[in-house]
């Protein structure tokens, strides 16, 4: 069994990534598209789970970024594209930085039951479905954002998704599955209040 420290290396990336006071989404763009898909998919939904996510706008403009990665990723564009307007949206760095030094002591805990496992599910084609799943989430983060910290769940969908990549634990992406479920139980009462 290999244990890894995935995501604390990954959360530390974001942070030593990001200098300037503000992160906009092109910086975050640039300093994970080298680490690949999976990265792409937890940074955005990391800054939805965190105190950063309950900044205005961030969850929206974090589940529009995820929904695009994810439609060219369907699409076999090899190098991500994101639109002015998404790139040039910033938030606290400090914020961040706070938060995910909070959270490090748990991360590394996890880190420790995270490895390559049942990667039949997490390897070759399986990135498509990972990012059809996670077009799915990216939609329920939008409309269960109008109900308070329900947009957490789809969230968390994705971030298990993402893990599940980076790391190659098939084990991720299956406990991903209850996310998306929970996610689509909810979605009917998140357009009520959406539509109402």
């Amino acid at each position: 069994m290999i244990k890894t420290r995935d995501l604390t290396n990954l959360i530390d990336y974001m942070c030593e990534n990001t200098q300037s006071n503000k992160i906009d989404f092109n910086t975050l763009l640039d300093s994970l598209d080298a680490r690949g898909f999976g990265p792409l998919l937890i940074g955005p939904s990391l800054i939805t789970i965190l105190p950063s996510g309950a900044i205005p706008g961030v969850p929206a403009i974090c589940a529009l970024f995820i929904f695009l990665m994810c439609v060219q990723i369907l699409f076999g564009r090899k190098h991500p594209w994101v639109p002015e307007k998404i790139k040039t949206f910033s938030f606290e760095r400090k914020t961040f930085v706070k938060y995910a030094t909070r959270i490090k002591p748990y991360t590394e805990f996890i880190d420790r039951f995270i490895y390559p496992r049942m990667t039949f599910l997490v390897r070759g084609h399986s990135k498509y479905l990972v990012a059809l799943l996670s077009c799915f989430l990216a939609i329920s983060i939008i409309i269960l954002g109008f109900i308070p910290f329900a947009a957490i769940i789809p969230a968390m969908g994705v971030f298990l998704l993402g893990l599940s990549l980076m790391a190659r634990d098939g084990a991720l992406f299956l406990i991903s599955l209850f996310f998306v479920g929970v996610s689509l139980t909810l979605l009917p009462y998140g357009l009520s209040k959406l539509i109402g």
